[in-house]
């Protein structure tokens, strides 16, 4: 079924869809509500600024993550004026229901006014939803994924089974495979579709664990968002770093207005749902420059990086991840003029700035090196500078006024880093200087570890190897593989030269991370995870390239393997060249590995139990939150006579998080964490243990990592127990 619209035809459909979605929130219509409003705030105004700015040549994936992205960054920056203007004007809760759904509906209506009359023809004049008899076959396998994932978490959260889950993290790479052999056979367009399958797929394993938010930082993030939504407007309220982030403050409360979901599970959930477009905006980026099929493993290799699969753990990170990656594919795209790209890019650097304080920065660092970068270049050859001084100073002034002057904390936050890092350069050769993260990577303690661990360890490094194979490749040849103004001959592999911006930024960014492990302090201040998510936005084409050049040493296979074509015609190949054929072996060989360390799929195997989307006990079981941990926090508030401001908690490290989900953010008791580290007997106050420190036997004093509980039983001498319920345990 294909459909087309006309100018008026388009306009009446949003106006029906805004009609609908207000229908559906006033009468509060269970699933219509939740359905509708989502598509309200995530794609309507994207896609009305997009019919503004009369990008109707960019393509449909293309249109649809810039929507999404527009439509984040619309909901954040419409948000806070609304939410400023109403408390200039004495107007205390301008985030609550009905004030918001107006102050939209009259800004979609005055959009899309303004975009029928600019641009006449509909943004998606035509929406094609026929499918092939073969396309239909293809998508078969990857539309279950979805499915397995939400059943398979279903199941183990409720028996502890997770059968169903190690099924759906076989079945991705081994369908990942199948895509590549049979590339001839497969149609083109259902790529992004697959992408997105195994996306949201993934991203709801961790996002469905647990009734609980899972993670570290997360409930920090949490109690800004509730906090947020108890007053029903945005203010800086704790002059904290997270003050600067909308992402995880007014953001989630636009939506908890909106879709009225029970909030918690909105605060897990959201951030999956919203960043599952990110391997399309790498997957577009890709294929500019490979064929498409190389670029979809490009897309494989970001989701399956630890940072995307954590994204629950990593809210406000992803996001600006994710403005980031919009803004890079803005900023080399040919079907958009420059003028719009400068506004689109503008926007999203804008967007990246109010998600996330250390993502900004290195933003800031990218784009200033690739100005230098260019400008350097420029002196020999006359290239095209894709990154002005004007963007550069624009983005401080951005960084100036938004973290310093708004909310304060974040700006003198970076300065202290930038201070910090520089006075360390003087360690930077001794070994002990170095956090856990970096002495991993360079093999501290492997011989030691299980095999697993020593699997990891070496495909990680294979796909280093290949990024870095990928990048010194560019680099030699540069004359035929970037620099199109030379009018060098290209690769057959590539479809596109680089232009000499995305070199220098993929140079950028490989420098990052290598001054990263050499600099001590910045691994120490700033997650290795988080800037190499950001370099692989731009780095993964040079992963695949990596797995390209790398084939070519390998001698072709041998004729009696392809005897008659056999191999080819059944596989498909890449256009039944064998070279690619090659390549994709390389390609996949370390791919689907690494993805199966990554995910844990290879621990569970060898009896290792690690990854916390398999397990309820193991290595992270510190993150996971049973029930019993929150009923028992919500029964001392209960049980005690005293104010719950009052009430004081001795724990250990990880049961502030079980507080700060059990309590309203007014009511939020003391919880001290050191409980264990100080060693001390106490006088008032309550023990709490976790499920984990009475199933388990086992506690985290700060900075100690784990110790057993026997070790500590002098301190509940004279205590008695007032509360068990078959995890956790209160003492008085």
């Amino acid at each position: 079924m294909a459909l087309k619209f006309e100018s008026k035809e388009w306009f009446v459909i949003i106006i029906t869809i805004l009609l609908l979605t207000d229908i559906a929130i006033l009468l509060n219509i269970p699933f219509l509500r939740q359905i509708l409003g989502f598509l309200f705030l995530t794609f309507l105004p994207g896609v009305l600024i997009l019919q503004i700015l009369k990008l109707n040549e960019i393509g449909y994936t293309e249109k649809i993550v810039l929507s999404v992205g527009l439509s984040i960054s619309f909901a954040m920056f419409f948000g806070l004026l609304i939410n400023n203007l109403s408390l200039s004007l004495g107007y205390k809760t301008p985030l609550a229901t009905i004030p918001l759904l107006i102050s939209f509906n009259l800004a979609f209506i005055a959009l899309a006014t303004l975009g029928y009359k600019i641009n006449k023809a509909p943004i998606f004049s035509s929406i094609n939803f026929n499918l092939s008899t073969s396309e239909k076959a293809f998508l078969i396998v990857p539309i279950l994924f979805p499915a397995l994932s939400i059943f398979g978490m279903h199941v183990m959260n409720t028996t502890d089974n997770n059968i169903c889950l190690i099924l759906l993290l076989f079945l991705i790479p081994i369908y990942v495979a199948f895509i590549c052999f049979l590339n001839q056979k497969i149609p083109k367009r259902i790529y992004p579709v697959v992408i997105f399958l195994i996306s949201i797929s993934l991203l709801l394993l961790l996002s469905l664990r647990s009734n609980h938010i899972i993670g570290m930082d997360t409930h920090f993030e949490y109690y800004f968002f509730r906090t947020t939504l108890n007053k029903l407007h945005w203010s800086v309220f704790r002059h904290s770093t997270l003050d600067a982030c909308l992402s995880i403050s007014l953001l989630p409360t636009i939506y908890q207005s909106i879709l009225n979901l029970p909030s918690e599970f909105l605060f897990k959930i959201l951030y999956s749902l919203l960043y599952s477009t990110a391997p399309l905006v790498v997957y577009e980026l890709s294929k500019k420059y490979v064929e498409k099929g190389y670029a979809f493993l490009a897309s494989c290799f970001f989701m399956f990086q630890s940072n995307f699969l954590f994204t629950e753990y990593n809210a406000r990170t992803n996001l600006a991840i994710l403005f980031f990656a919009l803004a890079m594919m803005i900023l080399f795209s040919d079907k958009v003029d420059p003028l719009k790209k400068r506004v689109l890019f503008i926007i999203f650097m804008a967007s990246c700035m109010v998600s996330h304080y250390s993502t900004t920065y290195i933003f800031f660092f990218i784009l200033l090196g690739a100005f230098i970068g260019t400008e350097i270049i420029l002196k020999k050859y006359a290239v095209k500078n894709v990154v002005s001084l004007t963007i550069v100073i624009l983005f401080f002034a951005f960084i100036f006024f938004w973290y310093s002057q708004v909310t304060e904390r974040a700006f003198s936050a970076g300065v202290v880093f930038i201070e910090n890092t520089f006075l360390s350069l003087n360690e930077m050769f001794i070994k002990e200087s170095r956090v856990g993260v970096i002495q991993s990577m360079f093999g501290e303690g492997i011989t030691i570890k299980g095999i697993p661990h020593k699997i990891e360890f070496m495909w990680t490094w294979l796909t280093f190897v290949l990024i870095g194979i990928g990048i010194l490749t560019v680099i030699r040849r540069y004359k035929d593989m970037s620099f199109p103004e030379l009018n060098f001959k290209k690769p057959d592999f590539l479809k596109d030269k680089f232009e000499v911006g995305y070199f220098v930024i993929a140079l950028v960014c490989a420098g990052l991370l290598v001054a990263m492990v050499a600099v001590p302090y910045i691994a120490t201040g700033y997650n290795l995870d988080r800037l190499y998510a950001v370099g692989i936005t731009i780095l993964s084409v040079f992963f695949v390239i990596g797995g390209i050049i790398l084939s070519q040493f390998f001698p072709p296979l041998r004729k009696k393997y392809l005897r008659k074509n056999v191999l080819q015609k059944t596989l498909g190949g890449f256009n039944q060249d064998p070279l690619q054929v090659r390549a994709c072996f390389i390609i996949l060989l370390v791919l689907i590995p690494y993805f199966l360390c990554v995910s844990g799929v290879m621990y569970q195997v060898f009896g290792y139990h690690r990854a916390i989307i398999l397990n309820s006990e193991g290595e992270q079981d510190y993150m996971y939150i049973p029930d019993q941990d929150i009923i028992a926090a919500r029964w001392i508030g209960d049980y005690n006579t005293e104010s719950q401001k009052d009430l004081k908690i001795y724990s250990d490290i990880w049961s502030r998080q079980r507080f700060a989900l059990a309590y309203e953010v007014n009511t939020y008791p003391r919880v001290y964490g050191s409980f264990f580290n100080d060693n001390k007997t106490i006088d008032d106050g309550y023990i709490y243990l976790r499920y984990a420190n009475v199933v388990a036997g086992k506690v985290c004093p700060v900075d100690r990592g784990t110790e057993n509980i026997t070790k500590y039983s002098h301190l509940f001498v004279r205590k008695s127990k007032i509360y068990a319920n078959g995890g956790a345990e209160l003492y008085s």
